[in-house]
């Protein structure tokens, strides 16, 4: 039979494997991670910052993660979703390229893909604004642009496609623009190398559950969208330990390393964007800490249930509540609150909130009420 855990030490775990003690490094904590979601929306800061900073980077070093750098530290390929990932893990997406490759066999972008690859060879390095049409068509009729993929151009395209199949990769941004260059000068030589399909699978998932601490095949697999069956067996061929946790259903996994690391019970109070690792799987989310909150940016405003860009705070191994903040006139506007004060007080929500208005150099102004929350 399973080891039986409770919810209240899985909980501990989790928060463990993923808020660690203080790193000073964004190389240390993007190793540690395995990737970090990037996301387009700067509402507080972007996704990629506020993930670095909930891990107690200072902020100058998150601002600077998309950096140009000497030797590159990361690269941006799919993980989770459109994530940075170590350089190191180059090898080991080798699965995806080729899956990438096997999809799209078709020649329809051929000619702006030797376009693309001459421009490389004749600069080096390039971004959208070095095709002579853009990234996008702005003469289709519409007022909203976007990033909707049926509007770039045939450049844009083409470099996506090559970036998918490990021919051009990005390590770096100006602004948050994508710099673009050929795989053999963008990644370290060391790490240029493909790793067979079983060797990619099983560095995804120990790189996974390393970063859950314990969680379900299903929690395992949607850290880098494989397939559960998949992830399943990997996790028997490793011969990884299986746990009944409270309240769960179907089979759980812990992390061997979970033996050997302490667990704190520090109560540090932190808010994390919902594009962070530790909520990616709302029904994760749900069964350790009792809410299935979902992000509402993509809602119509009459149509949300609680705000724009919405924060969980984290109080030690708990979740107690979550704040919708946003960026305006040199202020951090509260929008809206939930709270349990039966779960933690409210001292530690200010706390959470003074810390991101820290991160973005503002005041905080208090716009919406507290609203209680049950569990």
């Amino acid at each position: 039979m399973p080891e039986s855990l409770r919810l209240a030490d899985a909980r501990r775990i989790a928060i463990a494997a993923q808020l660690r003690p203080k790193a000073t490094r964004f190389k240390t904590v993007l190793e540690r991670l395995g990737c970090i979601q990037l996301d387009t929306i700067s509402a507080v800061r972007r996704a990629h910052e506020l993930a670095l900073l909930a891990r107690n980077l200072d902020v100058d070093e998150a601002v600077r993660s998309l950096d140009r750098r000497r030797s590159p530290i990361a690269f941006e390929y799919w993980a989770h979703a459109m994530s940075l990932l170590p350089v190191s893990a180059w090898p080991y997406l080798a699965r995806r390229r080729r899956n990438w490759r096997d999809r799209y066999r078709d020649d329809s972008l051929a000619v702006a893909e030797a376009e693309v690859l001459a421009l490389l060879a004749e600069r080096g390095a390039i971004t959208v604004s070095d095709f002579p049409s853009g990234a996008m068509h702005r003469d289709r009729g519409t007022g909203n642009m976007g990033d909707s993929w049926n509007h770039r151009t045939d450049h844009k395209h083409a470099v996506e496609r090559l970036l998918w199949f490990g021919d051009v990769a990005c390590t770096h941004r100006i602004g948050f623009k994508r710099v673009y260059q050929l795989a053999e000068r963008a990644i370290p030589a060391e790490h240029l190398w493909d790793a067979d399909d079983e060797a990619c699978l099983r560095y995804m998932v120990s790189t996974a559950l390393r970063n859950l601490g314990v969680g379900t095949t299903k929690d395992i697999a949607d850290y880098f969208r494989l397939k559960i069956a998949d992830t399943e067996r990997v996790l028997r061929e490793l011969e990884i330990e299986q746990v009944a946790v409270e309240g769960w259903k179907g089979r759980s996994w812990i992390d061997p390393q979970v033996r050997r690391t302490r667990l704190t019970g520090a109560e540090q109070a932190v808010a994390v964007s919902m594009f962070d690792q530790l909520v990616w799987l709302r029904e994760r989310m749900a069964r350790l800490w009792g809410h299935g909150w979902k992000i509402e940016i993509y809602v119509p405003e009459p149509q949300r249930t609680f705000g724009y860009y919405c924060l969980p705070i984290f109080v030690g191994d708990d979740l107690p509540g979550r704040v919708a903040l946003r960026r305006s006139n040199g202020d951090l506007v509260v929008e809206a609150v939930q709270w349990d004060d039966a779960r933690a007080d409210r001292g530690h929500l200010h706390a959470a909130v003074d810390r991101v208005a820290s991160w973005v150099n503002a005041d905080v102004r208090w716009k919406g009420e507290v609203q209680p929350i049950g569990f």
